[in-house]
């Protein structure tokens, strides 16, 4: 992977998530296991997986480094890459789709989409405890999320059947940083609902406080296909 890769995703806005166990991990995996993990428990609940397994050709590629697994994607407004650690810890960069310049719909300036945001955090933590019932993480793991590049950034109504809002809801914090360990315990919980606390936090920070029966009902809809 080119170097310049992750430098385009930081000159934007971009995700970037890191699952780990909690303590030693209890075995290594190998290289292939890395590999399959991923492919076999990505989230495919609309168009585009997460995180998304690029095949070797002029717009992706994926390489065993020794101690990971890395697959890259550069598409479009579709910009990120993933590694996958022989300690089980897994690591995702992806830019902003909403600052590439042919996002549809897009709006001037930077922004963050609501209904985007409310889709990724559920799909992160879905993953992560899928990557746990696959056999990982049996201790907990501690999810990390972080959005780049948010000085300035405000949020955006995505959805156009949706009334904007009133007013800019802007942060001026250069990074936004989100992070949750869960134990043992809160493994048996259902995934959605640690996303939709993440979503809240998230928001908090652009100083809006969403119906939570809203954001619950567009999980459902994500669950659902209904996109």
């Amino acid at each position: 992977m080119d170097a310049a890769l992750i430098e385009k995703i930081k000159s934007v806005g971009f995700w970037r998530v890191n699952i780990r166990p909690t303590g030693d991990p209890p075995r290594m995996l190998d290289l292939s296991a890395c590999r399959n993990l991923v492919e076999r428990h990505q989230v495919s609940l609309r168009g585009w997986n997460y995180p998304h397994v690029s095949r070797v050709d002029n717009h992706g590629g994926d390489e065993n480094m020794g101690e990971f697994v890395q697959n890259w994607t550069d598409w479009y407004e579709h910009v990120e890459f993933w590694r996958m650690y022989r300690s089980s810890q897994f690591l995702h960069y992806k830019a902003l789709r909403e600052d590439s310049a042919g996002y549809q719909g897009k709006q001037d300036g930077k922004v963050l989409g609501t209904g985007t945001s409310i889709f990724t955090m559920t799909e992160i933590v879905e993953f992560a405890f899928r990557l746990h019932a696959a056999g990982l993480y049996e201790h907990g793991m501690d999810i990390a999320v972080t959005i780049g590049n948010t000085s300035g950034r405000q949020l955006w109504i995505d959805d156009p059947g949706r009334m904007g809002f009133s007013y800019p809801r802007k942060t001026h914090a250069e990074s936004i940083g989100l992070k949750r360990r869960i134990g043992q315990s809160e493994l048996e919980l259902e995934p959605r609902e640690i996303a939709f606390n993440m979503i809240v936090e998230l928001f908090d920070h652009f100083s809006w406080s969403p119906n939570p029966d809203q954001v619950r009902a567009d999980q459902a809809r994500l669950y659902n296909l209904r996109l």
